[in-house]
Protein backbone atom coordinates (compact mmCIF):
# COMPACT_ATOMS: atom_id res chain seq x y z
CA UNK A 1 0.00 0.00 0.00
CA UNK A 2 1.64 3.56 -1.01
CA UNK A 3 2.34 5.73 1.54
CA UNK A 4 2.36 9.41 1.90
CA UNK A 5 4.02 10.39 -1.26
CA UNK A 6 1.53 8.37 -3.60
CA UNK A 7 -1.22 6.41 -3.88
CA UNK A 8 -3.10 3.68 -1.77
CA UNK A 9 -3.91 -0.01 -3.27
CA UNK A 10 -7.44 -0.45 -3.52
CA UNK A 11 -7.17 -3.55 -0.97
CA UNK A 12 -5.31 -2.26 1.43
CA UNK A 13 -7.83 0.83 1.30
CA UNK A 14 -10.57 -1.89 1.99
CA UNK A 15 -8.68 -3.03 5.00
CA UNK A 16 -8.08 0.45 6.30
CA UNK A 17 -11.90 1.03 5.69
CA UNK A 18 -12.63 -2.37 7.72
CA UNK A 19 -10.11 -1.36 10.46
CA UNK A 20 -12.24 1.69 10.94
CA UNK A 21 -15.59 -0.16 10.92
CA UNK A 22 -13.83 -2.86 14.12
CA UNK A 23 -12.75 0.14 15.85
CA UNK A 24 -16.59 1.02 16.39
CA UNK A 25 -17.41 -2.68 17.40
CA UNK A 26 -18.34 -3.44 21.36
CA UNK A 27 -15.02 -5.31 22.79
CA UNK A 28 -16.75 -8.93 22.30
CA UNK A 29 -17.55 -8.67 18.95
CA UNK A 30 -13.91 -6.85 18.25
CA UNK A 31 -12.19 -9.77 19.56
CA UNK A 32 -14.55 -12.48 17.54
CA UNK A 33 -13.89 -10.72 15.04
CA UNK A 34 -10.15 -10.44 15.15
CA UNK A 35 -10.37 -14.39 15.82
CA UNK A 36 -12.28 -15.06 12.36
CA UNK A 37 -9.85 -12.82 10.41
CA UNK A 38 -6.63 -14.79 12.41
CA UNK A 39 -8.36 -18.16 10.52
CA UNK A 40 -7.81 -16.11 7.19
CA UNK A 41 -4.38 -15.16 4.77
CA UNK A 42 -3.69 -11.81 5.74
CA UNK A 43 0.09 -11.91 7.17
CA UNK A 44 2.76 -9.33 8.93
CA UNK A 45 4.43 -8.01 5.78
CA UNK A 46 7.75 -8.31 7.67
CA UNK A 47 7.67 -12.13 8.81
CA UNK A 48 4.74 -13.47 7.51
CA UNK A 49 2.86 -14.20 10.65
CA UNK A 50 -1.05 -13.90 10.69
CA UNK A 51 -2.37 -10.52 11.95
CA UNK A 52 -5.95 -9.91 13.06
CA UNK A 53 -8.35 -7.44 11.57
CA UNK A 54 -6.94 -4.66 13.57
CA UNK A 55 -3.26 -4.21 13.72
CA UNK A 56 -0.49 -1.60 13.53
CA UNK A 57 1.66 -0.66 9.78
CA UNK A 58 5.19 0.34 9.07
CA UNK A 59 6.17 2.83 6.67
CA UNK A 60 8.83 1.68 3.97
CA UNK A 61 11.02 4.58 3.50
CA UNK A 62 12.47 3.69 0.62
CA UNK A 63 8.96 2.84 -1.18
CA UNK A 64 6.88 5.02 0.64
CA UNK A 65 4.86 1.85 1.44
CA UNK A 66 2.92 1.15 4.34
CA UNK A 67 3.50 -2.49 5.14
CA UNK A 68 1.05 -4.39 7.70
CA UNK A 69 2.94 -5.82 11.14
CA UNK A 70 2.47 -8.51 13.89
CA UNK A 71 2.49 -7.59 17.35
CA UNK A 72 5.83 -8.83 17.92
CA UNK A 73 7.30 -6.79 14.61
CA UNK A 74 5.79 -3.68 16.38
CA UNK A 75 7.46 -3.94 19.51
CA UNK A 76 10.96 -4.46 17.71
CA UNK A 77 10.73 -1.53 15.47
CA UNK A 78 9.20 0.70 18.69
CA UNK A 79 11.53 2.67 18.48
CA UNK A 80 12.86 5.60 16.63
CA UNK A 81 16.23 3.97 15.36
CA UNK A 82 15.03 0.03 15.49
CA UNK A 83 14.41 0.50 11.16
CA UNK A 84 17.30 1.96 10.37
CA UNK A 85 16.37 3.78 7.20
CA UNK A 86 14.07 1.78 5.90
CA UNK A 87 11.34 1.05 8.45
CA UNK A 88 9.10 3.34 10.84
CA UNK A 89 6.79 2.11 13.04
CA UNK A 90 3.29 4.23 12.77
CA UNK A 91 2.55 5.73 15.66
CA UNK A 92 -1.33 4.71 17.32
CA UNK A 93 -1.47 8.22 19.43
CA UNK A 94 -4.56 10.54 18.46
CA UNK A 95 -4.59 13.60 19.97
CA UNK A 96 -7.91 16.27 19.40
CA UNK A 97 -6.02 19.76 19.19
CA UNK A 98 -8.43 22.20 21.60
CA UNK A 99 -7.77 25.81 20.78
CA UNK A 100 -6.21 24.80 17.33
CA UNK A 101 -5.62 28.36 15.36
CA UNK A 102 -6.00 28.16 11.69
CA UNK A 103 -7.72 31.76 10.24
CA UNK A 104 -8.77 32.09 6.70
CA UNK A 105 -5.78 33.79 5.29
CA UNK A 106 -3.69 30.57 6.48
CA UNK A 107 -6.45 28.39 5.25
CA UNK A 108 -6.26 30.25 1.45
CA UNK A 109 -2.60 29.76 1.76
CA UNK A 110 -2.37 26.43 2.42
CA UNK A 111 -4.69 26.45 -1.05
CA UNK A 112 -7.09 23.24 0.44
CA UNK A 113 -10.46 22.91 -2.61
CA UNK A 114 -12.24 20.67 0.49
CA UNK A 115 -13.26 21.11 3.84
CA UNK A 116 -11.16 18.07 5.04
CA UNK A 117 -7.27 17.30 4.53
CA UNK A 118 -4.09 16.05 6.05
CA UNK A 119 -0.60 17.43 6.28
CA UNK A 120 2.09 15.45 6.46
CA UNK A 121 6.05 16.17 7.06
CA UNK A 122 7.81 14.22 4.44
CA UNK A 123 11.52 13.65 5.49
CA UNK A 124 12.75 12.44 2.75
CA UNK A 125 11.97 15.78 0.82
CA UNK A 126 12.38 17.83 3.79
CA UNK A 127 8.78 19.41 3.19
CA UNK A 128 5.41 19.34 4.34
CA UNK A 129 2.86 17.86 1.77
CA UNK A 130 -0.81 18.58 1.65
CA UNK A 131 -3.39 15.40 0.91
CA UNK A 132 -7.29 16.06 0.56
CA UNK A 133 -9.65 12.91 -0.15
CA UNK A 134 -11.09 12.48 -3.02
CA UNK A 135 -13.60 9.32 -5.01
CA UNK A 136 -10.10 8.95 -6.52
CA UNK A 137 -8.34 8.67 -3.80
CA UNK A 138 -5.95 11.02 -2.17
CA UNK A 139 -4.49 14.38 -4.11
CA UNK A 140 -1.28 15.35 -2.97
CA UNK A 141 -0.24 19.04 -3.59
CA UNK A 142 2.83 20.42 -2.19
CA UNK A 143 2.14 23.03 0.53
CA UNK A 144 3.37 26.72 1.42
CA UNK A 145 6.04 26.27 3.55
CA UNK A 146 5.75 29.72 4.73
CA UNK A 147 2.12 29.16 5.73
CA UNK A 148 3.28 25.64 7.71
CA UNK A 149 6.01 27.59 10.07
CA UNK A 150 3.25 30.13 10.41
CA UNK A 151 0.86 27.30 11.41
CA UNK A 152 3.50 25.72 13.47
CA UNK A 153 4.45 29.22 15.50
CA UNK A 154 0.23 29.36 16.57
CA UNK A 155 0.15 25.75 17.00
CA UNK A 156 3.41 24.80 18.75
CA UNK A 157 2.62 21.17 19.68
CA UNK A 158 2.98 20.83 15.74
CA UNK A 159 6.92 20.63 16.53
CA UNK A 160 6.22 17.11 17.97
CA UNK A 161 4.32 15.50 14.78
CA UNK A 162 6.61 12.80 13.66
CA UNK A 163 7.58 13.26 10.29
CA UNK A 164 6.35 10.13 7.65
CA UNK A 165 3.71 9.08 10.10
CA UNK A 166 1.67 11.16 11.60
CA UNK A 167 -0.21 13.50 9.89
CA UNK A 168 -2.29 16.63 11.10
CA UNK A 169 -6.44 16.34 10.20
CA UNK A 170 -8.23 19.19 9.58
CA UNK A 171 -11.86 19.70 9.32
CA UNK A 172 -12.37 23.17 8.37
CA UNK A 173 -16.11 23.07 9.92
CA UNK A 174 -14.75 21.18 13.16
CA UNK A 175 -11.76 20.53 14.74
CA UNK A 176 -7.99 19.55 13.79
CA UNK A 177 -6.44 16.64 15.09
CA UNK A 178 -3.01 14.65 15.25
CA UNK A 179 -3.13 10.92 13.79
CA UNK A 180 -1.19 8.35 12.18
CA UNK A 181 -1.31 8.33 8.83
CA UNK A 182 -3.00 5.23 7.75
CA UNK A 183 -6.01 6.78 9.67
CA UNK A 184 -6.03 9.42 7.09
CA UNK A 185 -5.95 6.67 4.10
CA UNK A 186 -8.82 4.55 5.91
CA UNK A 187 -10.77 8.03 5.22
CA UNK A 188 -9.48 7.80 2.28
CA UNK A 189 -11.12 4.94 1.82
CA UNK A 190 -14.18 5.42 3.21
CA UNK A 191 -14.83 8.03 0.48
CA UNK A 192 -14.06 5.87 -2.69
CA UNK A 193 -15.72 2.90 -1.10
CA UNK A 194 -19.19 5.18 -0.28
CA UNK A 195 -19.17 8.20 -3.25
CA UNK A 196 -22.42 8.17 -5.08
CA UNK A 197 -22.67 11.11 -8.34
CA UNK A 198 -21.37 14.38 -8.41
CA UNK A 199 -21.92 14.93 -4.62
CA UNK A 200 -20.77 11.71 -2.96
CA UNK A 201 -24.54 11.48 -1.46
CA UNK A 202 -25.83 11.25 2.04
CA UNK A 203 -24.39 7.83 2.85
CA UNK A 204 -21.03 8.65 2.41
CA UNK A 205 -21.46 12.21 4.15
CA UNK A 206 -23.14 9.67 7.35
CA UNK A 207 -19.71 7.50 6.81
CA UNK A 208 -17.45 10.85 7.74
CA UNK A 209 -19.31 12.07 9.97
CA UNK A 210 -19.16 8.64 11.88
CA UNK A 211 -15.37 8.44 11.30
CA UNK A 212 -14.62 11.16 13.16
CA UNK A 213 -16.99 10.19 15.76
CA UNK A 214 -15.16 7.14 15.96
CA UNK A 215 -11.94 9.14 16.51
CA UNK A 216 -13.23 11.31 18.92
CA UNK A 217 -13.91 8.52 21.54
CA UNK A 218 -10.34 7.10 20.90
CA UNK A 219 -8.84 10.63 21.06
CA UNK A 220 -6.92 12.68 23.99
CA UNK A 221 -7.39 16.41 23.71
CA UNK A 222 -4.55 18.64 23.83
CA UNK A 223 -3.70 22.10 23.77
CA UNK A 224 -2.30 22.75 20.52
CA UNK A 225 -0.19 25.70 22.37
CA UNK A 226 1.37 22.72 24.24
CA UNK A 227 4.71 21.98 22.76
CA UNK A 228 5.75 19.34 25.06
CA UNK A 229 5.84 15.72 23.60
CA UNK A 230 2.22 14.18 23.92
CA UNK A 231 1.92 10.61 25.29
Amino acid sequence: MTGPSGVVGAGRLRELVERNREARQHPDQRHEAEHEDEQESERCDLCGEPVPGTHRHLLDLTLRELRCACRACCVLFDHASAGGTQYRLVPDRRLRLRDFSLDDVTWARLRIPVQVAFLVRDSGAERTVVFYPSPQGAVAAPCDEDAWTFLERANPVLGRLASDVEALLVDRGGDAWLVPVDDCYALVGLLRTHWKGLTGGPDVREQITQFFANLGERSKTVSATDDRNPA
